[in-house]
Formats: structure tokens, sequence, C-alpha cells
């Protein structure tokens, strides 16, 4: 597929909606749903790069994928973990630190997000790091199971691959739906089921070379719009999730089938900004730093994050493209070392 620049734009998108989110509380700004973009776009892109490899090797490599996932993903994590540890111990409690940092180095989080025992944890936001991985334990070993030996992307293995991520996909989101009318409950880990449809649109494109409708981006866009707007003015809920996930496949469609004219090429250039696109690839560094500088900032200033939201995201941001600029070269280089 390439490099789609406007994909990284869409990072920005959801990046901001959650940094915003987190920013005025108590304040209510629906950018809970940038999440559930960030899942979508996960699946649908490493999806497709596990879909390229089988179509240029014949097989998938679980050690390259596992490894160079751990190589892009651990040392941002580290740097922020090593870094707020000691202020984090000072200010909030060396407990709250020493539990935080073992849950998100582990990629536990998931489950303190779905008790509400994460509530008070300046790590509270890593659940969605842990429900990737979660998923990732899982997904390339179904997907190695499912292609394996198809020989077009037409074939019957590659329906049958289809296939189980729509039925998958709509089961978590019934499911999701239906735990929420019944307990009131929202479930974080059935958000997975964003993950499972950026898969299955993946599968879906690599089978078909049909292009974009004109309306693709902007009903993306106003899907979104609504997740917004709906979770501002009432708790956020399943469908808001949804709405977002929804959005996000509309618009990756839109942006990676669709032309240069029209409403999809004007989104396409507006995605594709230099500084939108910079935010959107140093996206997973802003979201580790977000979250722990906001609770310190607002522990030293004994107010509520809205108080502290501006100077915390300003911050954030700085420390995010550090930590990037530190990282880069060593990933590459690590990388490079790979004998896979």
């Amino acid at each position: 597929m390439g490099h789609v620049p406007a994909l990284d734009g869409i990072r920005a998108l959801a990046i901001t909606l959650v940094v915003v989110y987190h920013a005025v509380m108590p304040l209510h700004f629906g950018g809970a749903g940038g999440v559930d973009i960030f899942f979508v776009l996960s699946g649908f892109l490493i999806t497709t790069l596990l879909l390229e490899e089988h179509d240029s090797n014949g097989r998938i490599s679980l050690r390259r994928f596992y490894v160079r996932r751990a190589v892009r993903l651990y040392p941002p994590l580290l740097i922020m973990l090593v870094v707020v540890f000691v202020p984090i111990s000072v200010l909030m409690g060396l407990g709250n630190a020493l539990w935080g940092t073992v849950m998100a180095l582990f990629y536990l989080m998931p489950v303190g997000a779905e008790t509400g025992a994460d509530s008070i944890s300046a790590y509270a936001h890593t659940w969605t790091l842990g429900l990737e991985e979660w998923f990732y334990f899982v997904w390339p070993v179904a997907l190695i199971l499912l292609v394996k030996g198809a020989r077009t992307v037409h074939g019957r293995r590659m329906r049958r691959a289809l296939a189980a991520a729509l039925i998958a996909t709509f089961a978590l989101a019934a499911t999701a739906l239906t735990i929420e009318a019944v307990t009131g409950h929202m479930s974080v880990i059935l958000r997975a089921c964003a993950l499972l449809a950026g898969c299955a649109l993946a599968l879906v494109l690599r089978r078909s070379d049909a292009r974009a409708q004109a309306w693709h981006g902007v009903a993306g866009l106003g899907l979104i719009a609504f997740s917004v707007v709906h979770s501002s003015l009432v708790p956020l809920t399943t469908v808001d999730t949804l709405a977002a996930a929804a959005g996000a496949l509309l618009l990756i469609v839109a942006m990676t089938r669709g032309g240069e004219g029209g409403a999809n090429g004007v989104i396409r250039r507006v995605l594709s900004l230099p500084p939108l696109t910079y935010v959107g690839r140093i996206s997973y560094e802003i979201y580790l730093w977000h979250y722990p500088v906001l609770c310190l900032f607002g522990v030293l200033a004994g107010t509520q994050f809205l108080g502290v939201g501006g100077i915390s995201a300003a911050a954030s941001l700085l420390l995010a493209a550090i930590a990037f600029a530190v990282t880069k070269p060593l990933v590459k280089g690590l990388r490079a070392k790979l004998p896979v």
C-alpha cells in the first residue's frame, strides 16, 4: 500500500480527541472515541502488512511480527515509565507508581479498566495498549491459520478469513451492546471489536479494487462528529464508540481508495498537512505521556485537570517529540540487527 500521509492525519485527529477529552475534565468533552479510531487504524495497518508479507513470501512470520512490534513499542514505553516513576512516587505515592508501572509494563491495565481499579492511577490510559497487545497475541495466529495455503486474494481461504473477521466483529459489537443494555456497564475489553473491524477492512480492500465513493470521507467525519457531540451531552456509550469506529473505517477507505478531486480529495489534502502528519507520527508517544503529565500537573497545582490542561498538553507534546527523536534511531538500529 505504501505510506499514506492522510492516515497519519487520522492519527492526529484521534490523539487530539483523546488529549482534549482528558485535559478538560471535569468538563465533559466526547473525545474518548479517539481510542476506537486508533484501534481501527491499528487493525487495518497491521493486517495489511501481514497480508503483504504473505503475498510476498508465501507465509507470515510470527517471530518477525512480535519482535518488530516489541522493538517499536517498548523503548518509548520504558522511557516514559522510568522518567515519571520518581515524580509519581513522590506526589501520588510509591504504591501507585509501583502498581501502575507493573500493570503498564506487562499490559495488564485492561483488567483495572474493566473493574474500575485504575481510577486513581496515573497509568490508567495504558489499558488501550494492553488491549491491543492482548488482541495481537491472538489475531496474527488466527490469520495464519485462516490464510495458510491461500494462493490468491480471491481464494476460498481468503474468503474464510474475511468471514471470520466480520463474524467476530459483529459478535463483539452485539455482545457489547447487550451487556450495556442489561447491566448499564460499558465493557472496555469488548471495544476490541474496533480492532477486528480494521482487520476486516484490510481483508476487504485486499480482495477488491473498488474505489471510494464521494460520500465516504464526509460520512466518516460525520460519524466521528456524532460520536463527539453525543458523548459530550451524555456519558459515553457503546453506540458512540461504534460510531467513531465506523467513521474511521469510512475515512480509511476514502483516504486510500478515493480520488484527488471532490470531498475526499479535500479531506486528504487537509489530513496530509505536515503539522498533522507529524503529530500523527508521534501520536503513540503523545498518548504515553499526556495522562501521567496531566496527573502530575494536577497534583502539583492542587486543581482538576481543566486548570492545567493546556500546559500539560504542551508539555506532553514536547516530551513526546523528544522521546520520538531519541527512540527513532534506536528502533531503526535494532530493526536493522534483527535476524528475522
